[in-house]
């Protein structure tokens, strides 16, 4: 097998692998989408929200938050605090709630892009008996995040685009029964920030290794 990296962007890379079957190519695709962890928010406490969001909705929108995560500091029974609180402004208007202003537990764990709009809170005037008030929206929560993986929710799945097309060649055109079956692939992976792009793919191919060689033993302990 050969790898051939062909464009590496911050969080997306394109590369071609040579030599190998197609379904080794859909295995790697999919221990990328379903099996490398990441962390994403399983669990809200909402203590007050006056926004025009249920609690449901806001608590979805969190979830879906890419959270910035290191693979070699995180176990499946480790979980990190982000806590949340804004109000709409003093005077007639609204302001925008962004990703930026949750705030972690853990300082190496924060939402991946700054400028992810989570909800927006509304300052309306109103006249009670001659005299002009204004009321506020807020919103104070704390939502909890573990390491999951994206074959239990959408919302741990590391990657945004993950596929891959079988190259073209004069060989495989000529002798397609001799040459089918093994072929180049070209990967398209873009990550969502939550795990650099590079360590997903890396990550996604030892899983494939521990898993083949958890079949192994098992096959050659039942042997003997």
């Amino acid at each position: 097998m050969e790898i051939e990296i062909i464009e590496r962007g911050k969080n997306e890379v394109k590369f071609v692998l040579s030599g190998v079957k197609t379904r080794f190519a859909n295995a790697l695709r999919r221990a990328m989408i379903a099996e490398v962890p990441k962390l994403a928010i399983d669990e809200v406490n909402i203590h007050e929200n006056t926004s025009l969001l249920y609690d449901e909705q806001l608590a979805l929108r969190l979830a879906l938050i890419p959270l910035k995560t290191d693979l070699s500091a995180f176990s499946d029974e480790d979980r990190v605090s982000l806590t949340l609180k804004a109000e709409s402004p003093e005077r007639a208007g609204y302001t925008m709630v962004y990703s930026k202003e949750l705030i972690s537990s853990d300082p190496g764990v924060e939402a991946a892009f700054e400028n992810i709009p989570i909800v927006k809170l509304i300052s309306t005037e109103r006249e009670i008996d001659g005299i002009r008030t204004v009321a506020k929206q807020k919103i104070a929560l704390e939502a909890i995040a573990r390491l999951g993986r994206g074959k239990e929710h959408a919302k741990w799945q590391p990657v945004t685009t993950c596929g891959y097309k079988i190259v073209p060649n004069e060989e495989a055109r000529d002798e397609p029964l001799r040459s089918a079956n093994k072929k180049s692939v070209t990967f398209a992976v873009e990550g969502d920030g939550s795990v650099p792009v590079d360590e997903l793919v890396i990550e996604a191919a030892r899983i494939m290794q521990e898993k083949c060689e958890m079949v192994v033993e098992e096959l050659t302990r039942n042997k003997s």
